[in-house]
Parts: C-alpha cells; sequence; structure tokens
C-alpha cells in the first residue's frame, strides 16, 4: 500500500510534464514518467533510482540491452 505522500504522484508528475516539458525533470524523474507508463499502480520510483545508478545516465539507460534492463 502507498503511503499518504505518494497519493497523486502519477498525476503531479504527469502535470508537471504537460507544464514545463522534460527540461523540468531530473533524469531519474524522466525515467520514472516513462515506467509509469507501463507500469500501472506501482511507485516506479525505486526502479527510476536504481536504473540511474546502475546505467549511470538516461542513455545509459536508453541504449541499455533489453535483457540488462
Amino acid at each position: 500500500m502507498e503511503v499518504k505522500s505518494q497519493e497523486g504522484h502519477r498525476k503531479r508528475l504527469k502535470e508537471r510534464f504537460n507544464q514545463s516539458g522534460l527540461s523540468a525533470f531530473l533524469d531519474y524523474e524522466i525515467v520514472e514518467l516513462l515506467l509509469t507508463l507501463g507500469t500501472p499502480r506501482r511507485d516506479c520510483k525505486p526502479q527510476a533510482k536504481e536504473a540511474m545508478k546502475r546505467f549511470k545516465t538516461l542513455r545509459g539507460i536508453l541504449e541499455a540491452p533489453p535483457e540488462e534492463l
């Protein structure tokens, strides 16, 4: 169960994207936003941060072989 502070987090991410585009996001937030598109009802921030830690950059994640993701 998500904690109270996480309620509406996905909605806020999408609203921020709609208002400011990706330039307002940190790399892990871009990854998190992308993960929310294919991961229903789950907090994606931990996976996004782990991917950034492992692959170092957004480009590293996007260029990683699927079997490593």
